[in-house]
């Protein structure tokens, strides 16, 4: 058996890690890409202003927190995710 399984489990479960932990700012990094609206494509924001009507995640601002908790809860799972993977994968490859 080769080592790309638990190598794959160790990033899984640090990745996991350092989001449920914030590591450094990871889960503020992550809501602030990924869930801010003003990083979001330019023409899907044209086409709100064309329509009239706001982006449904303006109020990004006022949910931050929220997310940024939410973000921490699910790196919390992913974490347990790798560890599992990481196990399992450990204990196939010494028992071959």
């Amino acid at each position: 058996m080769s080592l790309i399984p638990p190598l794959l489990g160790a990033a899984v479960f640090l990745a996991g890690l350092a989001l449920a932990t914030d590591h450094r700012g990871a889960a503020r990094w992550v809501v602030e890409t990924f869930f801010n609206p003003a990083h979001a494509d330019r023409g899907v924001m044209r086409t709100f202003q064309r329509l009239g009507a706001q982006h449904p995640g303006m109020d990004f601002y006022r949910n931050a927190d929220r997310l940024r908790r939410f973000v921490r809860v699910w790196g919390g799972f992913i974490c347990a995710l790798g560890f599992l993977f990481l196990t399992m994968s450990v204990v196939f490859l010494v028992r071959d």
